[in-house]
Order: C-alpha cells, then structure tokens, then sequence
C-alpha cells in the first residue's frame, strides 16, 4: 500500500472541509493535480483546468 504524498493529502483535506457549492482552485504540481483529480472524478465531483490550476465545485456524490 503506496501513502499518499503530503501535498496530495493537504489538497484533499481542504477539499472535505469546503462547503458543499463552494469554488475551489488548487495549485501545484502536474503529477499531484492529475492524482487529485482522480480522486475528485471517484467521488463524482466536476473538475476542470484553467492554465495551470484544477479547478473544482464541491456537490454531494
């Protein structure tokens, strides 16, 4: 079982503690944005890339 790198960690918890409808803009690195949208796609959130930013609208699953 691989651990999730920090950074990847720290993105995801600021994620859970959004509220649901809030706009949230992560920053960081390719390999980090890819692996987090992966996860954000899983719990069937819409994500998109504005330059070098994944932006997300937290919703319920």
């Amino acid at each position: 079982m691989r651990k999730l790198s920090r950074t990847l960690q720290e993105l995801l918890e600021e994620f859970f503690r959004a509220k649901d409808g809030e706009e949230l803009a992560f920053q960081g690195d390719r390999d980090t944005l890819k692996k987090l949208e992966l996860v954000l796609r899983a719990l069937a959130q819409d994500t998109r890339y504005d330059g070098n930013r994944l932006l997300v609208k937290k919703r319920r699953p």
